[in-house]
């Protein structure tokens, strides 16, 4: 897509376009994978190494009686921002475990990525303000670069060339092997 902008084949707002709907599609697929993944512990479907200290602390009859518990009458369940996991598995598994070992740092990217995502997702005052205040704070980017799009397009890393939305679709990546 950087080559057909370049190439003035693709409008910049198109280019802008994809890297939202590339970002919105990673987020969305981390947050299946965390709904899967707790699921699948909490049924025994997933196994992990004893040293983990990975352990349910309640079982259910079935997948159906599991899902209406965690549910409580909800139609779906919130998993970002990643305190909302983090907070469902200290309440359903052994300390929290294998999602309390998400480490503060990751823990501070997951927040910047539910940051970005909600500005892109919602587009209200307070979701721009926030991803301004929390994500844009103390970097010094291009004014282009001060919005969403234009943020995950910008270059973290020039050798080699990484672009802020690899950086974020990597950590998600990073994160959920953690997490397994």
């Amino acid at each position: 897509m950087e080559r057909l902008y370049k190439m003035n084949r693709i409008a910049l707002r198109d280019l802008h376009s994809v890297y939202e709907a590339m970002f919105i599609r990673a987020v969305t697929s981390f947050e299946v994978f965390l709904q899967d993944q707790f699921t699948a512990t909490m049924n025994g479907k997933v196994t992990y190494k004893k040293t983990r200290g990975v352990a349910v602390r309640m079982t259910a009859s079935s997948s159906t009686a599991l899902t209406d518990i965690l549910l409580q009458k909800r139609p779906y369940l919130t998993w970002l921002p990643y305190d909302n996991t983090h907070q469902r598995a200290l309440i359903y598994l052994k300390e929290g475990k294998p999602f309390s070992d998400v480490a503060s740092p990751e823990r501070d990217t997951m927040q910047r990525i539910t940051l970005i995502r909600n500005a892109i997702a919602h587009q209200s005052t307070h979701a721009i303000q926030q991803f301004e205040d929390k994500v844009l704070f103390g970097l010094a980017l291009l004014p282009q670069e001060r919005r969403p799009a234009g943020f995950l397009r910008s270059v973290l890393r020039t050798a080699p060339l990484q672009r802020r939305f690899e950086f974020y679709a990597t950590e998600l990546g990073r994160i959920a092997t953690m997490i397994t």
